[in-house]
């Protein structure tokens, strides 16, 4: 499977790891299984992307199109962790007009180190 949901920290930090091909189909599952965790969670939630491993996307638009939960308000924070700069430009696009925070990271090492610094604030 191109990508994994899970929970690094129960009921506030969910882990999308992305691997290889994403496609839209894929991504319209993820956005739904996103958002019901979401529509449960009763606290906001931050969302961790792991595209460390992820192909080079060439349909920015069309993903953005379907990455629904970016203006849900129960998310507050999207941390990316990218080491391919064309994958941090896509995921730029893809999440700079949602509602919640972004966080361009250059591993998940350092998106922890935010994101740990992140929970400890709130």
């Amino acid at each position: 499977m191109p990508y994994q949901l899970t929970w690094q920290v129960d009921d506030k930090v969910l882990l999308l790891a992305l691997r290889g091909t994403y496609t839209l189909e894929e991504a319209a599952e993820a956005n739904r299984l996103i958002l019901d965790k979401l529509k449960q969670s009763q606290s906001p939630l931050i969302l961790l992307i792991d595209a460390t491993k992820m192909n080079r996307p060439y349909n920015f638009s069309d993903l953005r199109s379907v990455q629904t939960y970016m203006d849900d308000h129960h998310l507050k924070h999207i941390y990316v962790a990218a080491d391919d700069r064309l994958v941090k430009l896509a995921m730029m696009v893809i999440f700079n007009l949602s509602r919640a925070y972004l966080h361009v990271c250059r591993d998940v090492e350092q998106a922890n180190v935010l994101l740990n610094k992140q929970l400890v604030n709130t």
